[in-house]
Formats: C-alpha cells, sequence, structure tokens
C-alpha cells in the first residue's frame, strides 16, 4: 500500500533529491553541534585552551545559519510536492469518477465519494509528503548522530542503543491502533458527508414533513461517533509520547550511571560524558518524531484503502483502442439480443431487445415503472453496455467508435433537469467551448425561453443557482430543451419532460419540444401516454422484455399492457 502511495512522489524525483540533499546538510549540522560540545567543555571549562572560547561559538553560528537554509530548502520543496500530490490524487479521483459507467453510482452515495475526495485526500498528503519529509530528515539525523556518540565511545553507544528495540514495539503497536481508528473515522466522515448532502438536497422535504429533529438526531448520532473515533486516535497519540518519554528516560540513567562511574574512576572525563549526554539527548528526539511520523503513516494508509477502493474500480464502459471513425448518423438503431445485469444482481434488467429504429423515426418507449425504459434509453448513450449482445449505429457496434464521437450524435433531455450553478448563458451553451450570444438568444426564443430570461435581473449573465434554484421548473426545462437545440444532434433521446408541470408551462415546452424533434431520430420515454399518439412506434416493456409494438390504434386493439395503462390514464 505505501509503496502505491510513494508512486505519487515519482513525478518530482528531483526536487526530492534537492531536498534530501538539504536534509543531509540539516542532519550534519544537528550532528557537529553536538560534536564540538566536547572540545568545548574540556577545552574551554578547564581553562587549558582560550581560543576555543572564541572559536566554538563562532563555528556554532555558521553551523545554525546553514541549518536553517538547510531546513528552509526542504522544506518549502517538499511542501510543494505535497500540494501537487494532493492535486495529483483529487485530479485522478476526479478524473477516474467522471469516467465510470452510470452502474457504479447505483449504490454509492455522493456525500461519501466527496468525503473520500477532500478529508481522505487531506490525511494522505501528510502521509505521503509531511510525513516522508519527517521520516528522511530524522532518520539521516540519527545515523549521523549515531556516528558521534560512537566516536565518542562506542562502548557507551552500545549501552544507549539497548533501548532502541523496546521502543520498536510500542511504535509498531500504537500504529495498529491509530490506523483502525482513523479507518473507522473516515468512514464516519463519509457518512457525515452523505447526510449534509442529502439534508441541504431535500430541505423543502425534510421540512414539510416536520423532520428537522430527526435529521439532527441521525446527524448527532454520526457526528458522534466521529467524535469517538477522533478521541480514540487522539488517545493513542496522547499515550505513545510518554511511553516513549519512560523509554528514553531509563536508557539516560542507565547512560548516566555507568558514565558517571567511569569518569569517577578517570577512564572518561567530565567534557566527555557531557557531550555524550547532549548527543543522547539529540538522538532521542528523531526517534520520538519517528513514533509520530508513524501514526500519521498509519492515518494515511487507512485514508488510502479508501481512495485506493474507489480507483481500483474497473472503468467498465471504454473507448476502444484502435476506434472506427464515425460517420453522421443516416440509417437505423438496431438492438441485436441486448440484455444486460448489474454486478451482483441476480435478475437481469434487460433481456433478449431486438428493436430497429429508422432515422427520421420517432419510437416511444412505454411499461409500467421499472420496465427497464430508462436503462434502454441510457444504453444508447452508452452510459453502460450490455451483457449479452450488441446496439448497432448505421452497422457500426457502439463498442467500435469513441464515446466523444458517439455523443456528439445524440441529444438528451431528462425529466430530472440538471442546470449548474453559473449563467443562464452558459447553462445553454454547455459543451460549446467557443460561445456565440446571438445564437444562443435565437435558440431560447425557439424554445420559448427568451421571453422569461429577457424579465431575470441580469438577463442572460444571471446566475441560476445551484439546479437551477431561481428558476421555476417549466423555465428550467425551457432552458435544458434549449441545450439540446444549440447541439442540433440528429438523435434525440428524451425522458418526457411535461409530466410534472403546470398547463401553461406545458403548453410552453411541448411547443419546444415539438420544435426540437423536427427533422430528428427520436427514442422517447413516455409517461404520458396522450404525447405519443402520433410517435412511429410505440414499444411496450414488462420486466425488462419487449411485449408489445406497434402503433398507438394497433395496441389498443391488440389489448394487454398498453390498453391496460391507457385505460388507467383514460378510463372514462
Amino acid at each position: 500500500m505505501y509503496r502505491r502511495l510513494l508512486q505519487f512522489l515519482l513525478p518530482y524525483k528531483g526536487k526530492l533529491f534537492i531536498a534530501m540533499g538539504a536534509m543531509v546538510v540539516l542532519a550534519a549540522c544537528t550532528a557537529a553541534l553536538a560534536w564540538v560540545m566536547q572540545p568545548m567543555l574540556d577545552e574551554v571549562l578547564s581553562g587549558k585552551n582560550k581560543l576555543y572560547i572564541y572559536l566554538v561559538p563562532a563555528g556554532i553560528i555558521v553551523l545554525y545559519i546553514i541549518k536553517g537554509t538547510a531546513f528552509y530548502t526542504q522544506a518549502i520543496i517538499m511542501a510543494f510536492i505535497g500540494q501537487r500530490i494532493i492535486y495529483d490524487i483529487r485530479k485522478k479521483i476526479y478524473e477516474h469518477l467522471t469516467g465510470q459507467s452510470l452502474s457504479f453510482f447505483t449504490h454509492r452515495k455522493t456525500g461519501e465519494m466527496l468525503g473520500r475526495i477532500t478529508y481522505d485526500v487531506t490525511l494522505l498528503q501528510g502521509a505521503v509528503s509531511t510525513t516522508v519529509t519527517s521520516l528522511m530528515r530524522d532518520v539521516m539525523t540519527i545515523i549521523f548522530l549515531l556516528g558521534v556518540i560512537f566516536y565518542q565511545d562506542w562502548v557507551l553507544a552500545l549501552l544507549a542503543l539497548i533501548v532502541f528495540p523496546v521502543m520498536v514495539y510500542p511504535i509498531i503497536r500504537f500504529g495498529q491502533k491509530m490506523r483502525e481508528a482513523s479507518y473507522d473515522g473516515q468512514v464516519s466522515m463519509g457518512h457525515m458527508s452523505s447526510l449534509v448532502e442529502e439534508t441541504i438536497g431535500g430541505i423543502r422535504v425534510v421540512k414539510a414533513f416536520g423532520m428537522e429533529k430527526y435529521e439532527r438526531k441521525r446527524f448527532k448520532a454520526i457526528t458522534k461517533d466521529f467524535m469517538t473515533h477522533q478521541i480514540k486516535a487522539l488517545k493513542v497519540q496522547a499515550l505513545s509520547f510518554p511511553v516513549m518519554e519512560m523509554v528514553a528516560g531509563l536508557g539516560i540513567a542507565g547512560i548516566l550511571l555507568y558514565g558517571g562511574l567511569r569518569v569517577a574512576d578517570g577512564e572518561a572525563t567530565a567534557g566527555m560524558l557531557m557531550a555524550f549526554i547532549v548527543s543522547l539527548l539529540m538522538l532521542y528526539d528523531p526517534v520520538r518524531r519517528l513514533s509520530r511520523a508513524n501514526n500519521e503513516i498509519q492515518q494515511g494508509l487507512a485514508a488510502a484503502e479508501r481512495i485506493f477502493d474507489i480507483l481500483d474500480a474497473p472503468v467498465v464502459v471504454q473507448d476502444p483502442e484502435h476506434a472506427k471513425p464515425m460517420s453522421p448518423f443516416s440509417q437505423c438503431i438496431e438492438f441485436k439480443g441486448v440484455s444486460l445485469t448489474y454486478p451482483n444482481a441476480s435478475k437481469p434488467v434487460l433481456s433478449n431487445i431486438n428493436l430497429n429504429i429508422k432515422s427520421g423515426e420517432v419510437v416511444a418507449l412505454v411499461g409500467r415503472s421499472g420496465a427497464g425504459k430508462t436503462t434502454l434509453a441510457n444504453m444508447v448513450l452508452r452510459f453502460m453496455d450490455p451483457s449479452e449482445g450488441s446496439i448497432l449505429i448505421d452497422g457500426c457496434d457502439l463498442r467500435d467508435v469513441t464515446q466523444n464521437d458517439l455523443r456528439l450524435q445524440m441529444s438528451l433531455v431528462t425529466q430530472e433537469i440538471v442546470l449548474f450553478n453559473d449563467t443562464v448563458l452558459s447553462n445553454i451553451a454547455y459543451g460549446h467551448e467557443d460561445i456565440d450570444r446571438n445564437k444562443v438568444i435565437e435558440i431560447a426564443k425557439i424554445a420559448n425561453a427568451h421571453e422569461f430570461i429577457e424579465k431575470l435581473e441580469n438577463g442572460y449573465d444571471t446566475l441560476v443557482g445551484e439546479r437551477g434554484v431561481i428558476l421555476s421548473g417549466g423555465q428550467r426545462q425551457r432552458l435544458s430543451l434549449a441545450r439540446a437545440l444549440l447541439k442540433n444532434a440528429p438523435i434525440l433521446v428524451l425522458d418526457e419532460a411535461t409530466s410534472s408541470l403546470d398547463t401553461e408551462s406545458e403548453r410552453l415546452v411541448q411547443q419546444a419540444i415539438d420544435k426540437l424533434m423536427h427533422g430528428r431520430t427520436v427514442l422517447v420515454i413516455a409517461h404520458r401516454l396522450s404525447t405519443i399518439r402520433n410517435a412511429d412506434k410505440i414499444v411496450v416493456l414488462d420486466a425488462g422484455k419487449i411485449v408489445q409494438t406497434g402503433s398507438h390504434d394497433e395496441l389498443l386493439k391488440q389489448g394487454g399492457i398498453y390498453a391496460e395503462l391507457y385505460k388507467l390514464q383514460f378510463g372514462d
């Protein structure tokens, strides 16, 4: 797992080597400060050599200047690398998410995905950059200081190192506890983000049903769970410090006892012992920091598990390596034995679909809720691929062309209107790099949208708010239709857009739909049967299978599901 994380450092290995060079200088200066203590204590305090009184302080000043410069260099470089890693990981996750098929999002919550791309990535950044910095800097410092203490007295150095194996166990044990607590905390954070996203998105329903207290109770429970895991992690972090201090204290006490006896017997000088103690104290400090770094690494590894869960999810719908060029649509769309079963599902959503839609035809999909109408339409746009069979456009399998080439041939208008928190102009011209304002206005007039747009505070430059919140349902739908008109694609997939509108809005939207359908091949998902009487072909779906096909009059004569649905809507 950690090796995978370190892959994100590879693009910046040049800068990393410069930072490592600065760390070597920093570690060497730290060791040099410990080394000069012995001659300082032995020569100066004994009064044997007064020259040291001037040389040692000057040398220390120079060492601190070099040390400060080296620290600044490595800190700036590693901070840059850390922020670039955050950028790279978030970009990679976002690219992966936007490249996934619709089936990927079927059982995944938006808020949880948001938590992973924000909170988890931040924890990961600490493990990959900040902690790597600490590890490299402290390990180098330990190596240089070990050289100093062995130079000073190898017997005392070996005695001091006896406690180091004892330190390893708490570092490993605390790291495991930290990883568990951190993972559980990240899961709670995902649930919290998801709940907030759901509540704010459905605030009208929450208030209408008086469920504020219930939602607050849910949020309180999740927040409390997150707090519990955070406290657990903080306890582990807090406990690691006194344990490391106690082990270090035992080591220093042993050195003082043994070293003091050697000084008393004349086997060592007091300056040497004091310099050794100073070196040892300087050595224990990076060792303690390694324990803290390990805790951060474990937090990062817990975050990495959740992030790689997304990145390792296969992208089911992909462009072929050698894609065929796609000519403008001119003949037909054909379904040949198409079946679709979602991952981990026992029943197929669609089963053995055979259908031919000729260029210029209006084909309506009808059926009870859950019959597979939307799924069938989604497959034309290749939002998902069939488990069996194939879909052909002008004889070419959709899987043999790029998704971009395919979708340039298609426009989509959904019942659930999607507008972005941008201007009216940008929403209509969505998907166009160069926006022709006059063309947009012309299209808006055709879509019966120009009149209400002109009355907005800033006209076409008005921000519509999240999901077009400042607009009515009819206004949002007319913008959506204008967007499809501007694209001017030969194939139109229309999830009937008038089912939830008032009479006046429905009239205006229906007029825009009629203009949009003119001269195009149209696949309509029909909810109101009155709107599809003039369709060239009506396809009736039931439990993922085509059970009836024909015109409106033919299907009424046949009886069956279509006649039943028609009687339910127009029984009197």
